[in-house]
């Protein structure tokens, strides 16, 4: 019983840190976000051409 609670407590403070630090940060957590979006969308969007491409063998 006590593990379950500490391990418990151990998550909450880790999370509340987390959600602490990256609010600190947000600025820094937007424009990591807005660089990874583009390079994402174009690999997406290349992997959906490439699949259009596929012949299935009926």
């Amino acid at each position: 019983m006590w593990r379950k609670a500490n391990v418990f407590i151990a998550g909450f403070i880790l999370t509340t840190l987390g959600i602490t630090l990256v609010l600190q940060q947000w600025e820094s957590v937007v424009l990591v976000f807005k660089a990874f979006i583009g390079p994402l969308l174009a690999v997406t969007g290349l992997v959906i051409l490439f699949s259009s491409t596929l012949k299935k063998n009926d």
